[in-house]
């Protein structure tokens, strides 16, 4: 049976790959912190893979979103925003960068231009400008800029990077992403999808609800813990109708922690209600969180803490 079987499933699966094909390739974002690439990522994949804050760095590590139509596949790569490098997590948030210019088809170069021309937009330019792949220079929030604003941005970068393709975009609200993404296409090679159409992510549920908590937690902290929080999930419990989730909430010092305790548990218990909310539009179950809050002293220069928790990417530590 087994070899009258065989031809015919060797058929559906041959036929199969001849249908998954197209223009298919890896994609770098690059940005300094806040520009929008996790917004726009979002925007395009009509999906909250990624966590989204006013923070800088909200990113800390490479996200894969795939992006699927009946002519190609877009893979690709949110990374950290590109600053100066302060701690051990900063480091091989560097590294990650790097590694994923190096690796990818192709750039694509996200800049605010509601925000001035600076220093970190000059190190994104000249990392951009060394990475010898094509590259599209996009130039994000002009729902929120001026025209003149625009043109200086778009210059400042033009003379750095050199000739690319540029696309005036508000990843916000979708201004031109859609002739962005046509223009992405147009420039990646042919070949069979490297994943099913129909998956948006490399990473599991449980990653992105841990980067839904930590938005959760970043936009009700924003002034009183700067960068010193990141979030585990320890259980996850799933049935037909309902999740429930255990996690835990590193901070590096003991004042920290009543703060986000707050006062008889006010504000853990705001940071649980917003991130029960997120989580119940991109899992469309009933949530149930459960937030427990621990003091890792100084865990972002800590080798060993970001490996275990998968913070950031440390492979190439």
């Amino acid at each position: 049976m087994d070899e009258e079987v065989s031809p015919q499933l060797d058929r559906a699966f041959e036929s199969t790959l001849d249908e998954a094909s197209g223009k298919v390739g890896f994609v770098t974002i690059i940005g300094r912190p806040n520009v929008g690439k996790s917004t726009f990522l979002n925007k395009v994949l009509r999906y909250h893979l990624t966590a989204v804050s006013t923070r800088p760095n909200t990113t800390r590590k490479k996200w894969l979103g795939i992006l699927s139509d009946e002519r190609s596949q877009i893979i690709f790569a949110d990374t950290p925003g590109v600053h100066e490098s302060r701690n051990k997590m900063h480091e091989a948030m560097a590294r990650t960068i790097e590694t994923c210019i190096d690796e990818n088809d192709m750039v694509l170069c996200i800049c605010d231009a509601s925000r001035e021309f600076g220093d970190e937009d000059r190190t994104v330019a000249e990392i951009v400008a060394k990475a010898n792949k094509p590259v599209i220079l996009a130039i994000n929030k002009v729902d929120a800029a001026t025209k003149g604003q625009i043109r200086d941005m778009r210059k400042a970068y033009s003379d750095i990077i050199g000739e690319s393709g540029v696309f005036e975009i508000s990843s916000l609200v979708g201004t031109r992403t859609d002739d962005l993404l046509d223009a992405i296409r147009a420039q990646l090679p042919e070949g069979p999808f490297l994943f099913p159409s129909d998956q948006l992510a490399d990473v599991i549920e449980r990653d992105i609800a841990e980067e839904i908590i930590r938005e959760a937690a970043n936009e009700l902290l924003y002034q009183e813990i700067p960068q010193s929080l990141t979030v585990k999930i320890d259980t996850w419990n799933e049935n037909e109708k309902k999740i429930k989730i255990a996690a835990t909430l590193f901070v590096e010092r003991k004042p920290q922690k009543l703060i986000v305790i707050g006062e008889k548990g006010s504000m853990v218990s705001s940071i649980i209600k917003s991130a029960r909310e997120k989580l119940r539009v991109d899992l469309d179950k009933f949530i149930d969180v459960k937030l427990n809050v621990k003091v890792a002293p100084d865990w972002q220069n800590k080798k060993s803490f970001l490996r275990d928790y998968g913070i950031v990417d440390t492979k190439k530590s």
